[in-house]
C-alpha cells in the first residue's frame, strides 16, 4: 500500500476524486468499444466473478466481525484484501465485456422487474462505492479512526449491498449464458 501519510491531504482527496470519476468514464468507454478477440478464452469470467463478488460479501461480513471484537490489525487485512479483490472484479469485468457480447435476461415478468430492479441498484450504488471505500480507507491509513467509522456506516451496506447485488445479477444471468 503507497505511504499516503506524505502527501497532502488535499492531494490525496483530490486524487480520490479523479479516480472516482474517471473510473466509471473509463469503464464505459471500454465497454463501448467493438468486442476483440484476445486468444483465450474468458467464458469462465462470470462465474469467476460472482465467486469474487461472494468472497467481497463474505470478507466485507468478517470484517465487520473483527472490528466489533476490536480485532483493528486483522480488521485491516480484511478489508484491504476485500479491496484488492473488487479491484480485480472491476478488471475481470471490463475483460470479459471487451471479448464477449452483452447477455440479456431473457426472463418476463415479475422475474424480469426483480432482475431490473437489482441490476440498476447495483449498477447504480455501485459508481458510488469508489468513492466511499476509498474516502473510508484513507482516514483508517491515518489513523484518524473516528472519521474512518464514521463513514463507514455508510460504505459498509452500500458496499455489502452492490457485492451481494454483483452475484444475484450472475445467478439471474447464468441461463442466459453461452455454453
Amino acid at each position: 500500500m503507497p505511504n499516503v501519510s506524505n502527501l497532502p491531504e488535499s492531494t490525496v482527496r483530490r486524487l480520490i476524486w479523479i479516480a472516482s470519476v474517471a473510473i466509471p468514464l473509463v469503464v464505459i468507454l471500454l465497454l463501448s468499444l467493438p468486442r476483440i478477440d484476445i486468444g483465450v478464452d474468458t467464458s469462465f469470467i462470470p462465474r469467476l466473478n460472482a465467486l469474487i463478488n461472494t468472497s467481497v460479501s463474505v470478507l466485507l461480513l468478517v470484517g465487520y466481525f473483527l472490528i466489533r471484537q476490536k480485532q483493528v490489525s486483522a480488521h485491516r487485512k480484511v478489508m484491504l484484501t476485500a479491496f484488492g479483490l473488487s479491484v480485480l472484479f472491476l478488471v475481470s469485468y471490463v475483460v470479459y465485456h471487451l471479448t464477449h457480447e452483452e447477455v440479456r435476461f431473457g426472463g418476463t415478468g415479475w422475474i424480469k422487474v426483480l432482475y431490473l430492479f437489482v441490476l440498476i441498484t447495483h449498477v447504480g450504488l455501485s459508481v458510488f462505492v469508489v468513492p466511499l471505500a476509498l474516502f473510508t480507507m484513507y482516514p483508517a491509513l491515518m489513523g484518524r479512526y473516528g472519521e474512518h467509522k464514521r463513514l463507514a456506516r455508510w460504505t459498509f451496506p452500500l458496499w455489502l449491498y452492490v457485492s451481494v447485488t454483483g452475484v444475484l445479477v450472475y445467478v439471474f444471468l447464468h441461463p442466459y449464458y453461452p455454453q
